[in-house]
Order: structure tokens, then sequence, then C-alpha cells
């Protein structure tokens, strides 16, 4: 018996060491995948942590930076009207001086310079704001990640600070300035009695953009930072300069100055600009309600011909002519107000900020650096 075992066994020796090999490959390979597959799901279920967290991180990012936004959105529009105030010019012209006609030319020229003053800075700070607030915010989210704590609550006021310089400094007084240095050129040879439609006010204002953005040297779109920041040897004045400070400073600088930053920041404002012309088009079509019959008609200019229909006047507001004169009050009127929370009618700064704050290419930019610091 023991012998026909040993003659079977030996006959099918190579039988057994193959079926051996096989099953204990089989085991080895199932208790390998079983093994990987464990550390796939784990590895995934870490990822998915970490992208649930991060995104957590970066929603409440953009809350504070939303906050931020209109917070100092307020102290920047008063600086705007500060700049460009025409309080002294309307109480000169209430007096009716001889020179009124010169009064108001520096109305005209203050009243253009101030929408469009409104119209870049609010893109300006939104955009730096949202570089500012999410470089930081992927800076801590790498602390807590890392266990360290290289983000002191020092550093973050000291970097924080840095936009105040386009507020309280020289910022806002150096970009109303240069504004208002194309706006003369663009609206000098302008009489204040040009008849012009909402057509027309487009096409003044697309040569003001055209005007503000040529200059290469002072353009606000391309060398935001220019307004935006202090320099190097101010910061350093400020602050006792940390390195990792000075590495955020130089970050920034950079982001302002990239192709994603000057093509939001254009594509913003020439949005702002429409926006304005809206704006104005509403007020001019208020303004035309509380005309008499004979006066609307004698506005109104669509080939000579007026639009009747059931014994009321409808009119286009797109086919109206006023003179500049008299659109003067209705660009003024728009933005002598600061930011208004409540959203009080034609307020434009308000319109402005609000619109940027929520622009697509605004939030993705804010995004995009989220996303590049956090993960770096």
């Amino acid at each position: 018996m023991l012998s026909r075992l040993q003659d079977f066994l030996s006959r099918h020796r190579r039988k057994f060491i193959v079926t051996g090999v096989l099953v204990g490959g089989t085991i080895y390979a199932a208790r390998y995948a079983q093994r990987k597959l464990v550390e796939y799901q784990e590895k995934q279920a870490r990822e998915f942590f970490e992208r649930t967290r991060r995104m957590h991180h970066f929603e409440s990012t953009e809350r504070t930076c939303n906050q931020v936004i209109l917070g100092m959105g307020e102290e920047m529009c008063q600086a705007v009207l500060h700049e460009c105030s025409t309080d002294e010019l309307l109480e000169q012209l209430r007096q009716n001086p001889a020179n009124k006609l010169e009064l108001w030319e520096q109305m005209k020229i203050v009243s253009f310079t101030r929408l469009a003053t409104f119209v870049y800075a609010s893109s300006m700070l939104v955009i730096a704001l949202r570089v500012q607030l999410n470089l930081l915010g992927g800076y801590i989210y790498r602390d807590i990640m890392t266990e360290q704590r290289q983000i002191t609550d020092e550093l973050k006021q000291q970097y924080l600070s840095l936009i105040r310089h386009f507020i309280t400094h020289d910022g806002i007084r150096d970009l109303a300035r240069f504004i208002r240095s194309q706006v003369v050129e663009v609206l000098k040879s302008m009489p204040l009695t040009r008849q012009l439609t909402l057509a027309d006010t487009e096409q003044l204002f697309w040569s003001l953009q055209m005007a503000i953005n040529g200059d290469t040297r002072h353009d606000p779109n391309s060398k935001m930072s220019k307004y935006l920041l202090p320099d190097l040897t101010r910061l350093q004045e400020r602050f006792n300069c940390s390195p990792l400070l000075q590495q955020m400073y130089n970050e920034t600088l950079d982001l302002l100055e990239s192709e994603d930053c000057i093509g939001v920041c254009a594509h913003n404002v020439s949005r702002g600009f429409v926006l304005s012309c809206d704006a104005i088009a509403e007020s001019m079509g208020e303004t035309l309600q509380h005309l008499a019959p004979g006066e609307l008609q004698q506005q109104q200019s669509l080939n000579g011909q007026t639009k009747q229909s059931n014994n009321n006047n409808l009119f286009d507001v797109n086919t109206v002519l006023m003179a500049l004169a008299k659109l003067i009050p209705i660009i003024s009127g728009l933005t002598s107000h600061g930011y208004d929370s409540a959203a009080r009618p034609h307020n434009l700064p308000t319109q402005l900020l609000s619109f940027y704050v929520v622009s697509e290419k605004s939030k993705m930019l804010g995004a995009n650096v989220y996303e590049s610091f956090s993960s770096g």
C-alpha cells in the first residue's frame, strides 16, 4: 500500500509541484491584490478627505474674500470721491457766477474722470484682494497640512496691509490723476452743446478706454502693481521685512503682472463701461419721462420721426439726442455717492463692485491662485 502511494507520488511528482506552485501563486497574488486594493482605497479616501478639506477651506477663504472686498470697497469709494470731488464746483454753480461756462467745463472733466476711476479702481481692488487672500489661504492650508506655523498673525496682518497703499496712500490719487489727463485729451475738443445719442456716449467711453489702456507706462490693466502695492523700499521701511513676507510680496507682484490678471482686469473694465452705459441709459429714460410731450418729440431723433401709439409717447432711448451739458449731471449723479450696501437706485459704485465680486473670471482667477499655492 505504501509502495503504491510512493509510486503514485513519484509518477505524478511534477504535476503536484506545478499544482502547488499554481495554487500558492494564486493565493499570494490574491493576497497581494487584496493588499493593493486596500492601499488604493485608503489612498482614495485620503485624497477625497484632502479634497473635501481643501474645498471647505477654499470656500471659507472665498467668503472672507468677498466680505473684505465689500468692506474695503467702501473705503475705496470714499477715496475716489475725495480725489474727484464736485462739491466745490456745484456750490459755485449755484451762485450763477460769470465764469459759469468754465465751471461746467471743469464739471465735464471731473464727472467723466470719476466714473472712469470707479470702473478701473473697483476692478483692480477686486483682483488684488482675490490674489492676496487666495495666496494667503494657500499658505495657511499648507501650514495646516504640514502642521507648521509659518504664517503668523503678525505676518498675515503685514501682508494684507499692503493693499492699503492703494486706498490711503498714493494709489487712488495716481490712478485718478492719470485718468484725468486722458479724459482731458479725449474731451477737450467736445463742446458742451454737442448733441449725443447713447451710441455716441458708448463710443466716447470706448475712446477713453483706449486712451487709458494705450499708455504703456501707466495703463492700469498691465501696471496694476504700480498703483496697488508699495515698492519694496517703502515696504522695508514700514516693516521688519521677513524673508517670507518678501517672498509673498514678490509672488503677488508676479501674479498681478501675469497675463491672467491683465486679461481679467481688461475684461472687467470693458464690462464696467457697458454697465455704466446701461445705467446712463436708464437715467436718461427717467429724465425724458418727465419732459412735456412737445419737449420729448424735440429730443427724439430717428430719421426725423417719432413713434406714437395709442396717443401715448413711446420713445427709444437709443434714438434720443441729448446735449453733453445735460448728460454731465446724469453721469455725475451716478457716481456722487460712495458704496451703499442697501444698493440705492443708480448707485454705480455699488453696482460695479457687486458685479466684479460675482464675475466668473475673477472667481476663477482666485481659485487658480489658491490651487497653485495650497498644493505647492
